[in-house]
């Protein structure tokens, strides 16, 4: 299955068994099966109920995470089942991806990779995956206007904007 059709799919299906929907994701991207942290080893009685991709708040979700997850896999190639994500957040506004290591071969895309998806991070709305901007308001978050105006609903988007 292509790309594009599998993102038709995963993206357009109207499935309420996020398992199902899940253990599809897990089978095209191994590393998002949650893992234990020191053994690596997938945690016990695993049964999709999650992946390691809801980690990524749902607006970067929306906009790029299948996409992030497809320019990895390739990236990754031969190396795919032996990658591993530790860690997926959002810090100071950007997005933070942890892994186990990258062998040198490939390093050079991989950053490169991670470099795009961190900028494109600081552009994208947090909430809706909307373009946006940063947002200094107490706490470091891009959003877009209409998301902005939902957290903060007194406060003027451009006052508090990069």
């Amino acid at each position: 299955m292509t790309y594009d059709e599998f993102r038709a799919a995963w993206l357009g299906s109207d499935d309420p068994d996020v398992k199902a929907r899940n253990k599809q994701l897990c089978e095209r991207y191994p590393f998002l099966i949650p893992r234990y942290e020191w053994s690596q080893e997938p945690l016990e009685d695993y049964d999709y109920e999650f992946t390691n991709l809801d980690d990524l708040p749902l607006g970067w979700r929306k906009a790029f995470g299948l996409q992030m997850c497809e320019e990895l896999r390739e990236i990754l190639g031969d190396f795919l089942n032996d990658y591993r994500v530790i860690q997926i957040k959002e810090k100071f506004g950007q997005l933070r991806w942890y892994d186990n290591g990258i062998p040198r071969s490939i390093s050079d895309k991989y950053n490169k990779w991670l470099d795009k998806y961190t900028d494109l991070s600081e552009e994208t709305c947090i909430r809706c995956g909307k373009p946006g901007k940063m947002t200094t308001r107490g706490w470091e978050s891009p959003y877009c206007e209409e998301c902005f105006h939902k957290v903060y609903p007194n406060a003027n988007y451009d006052e508090w904007t990069n």
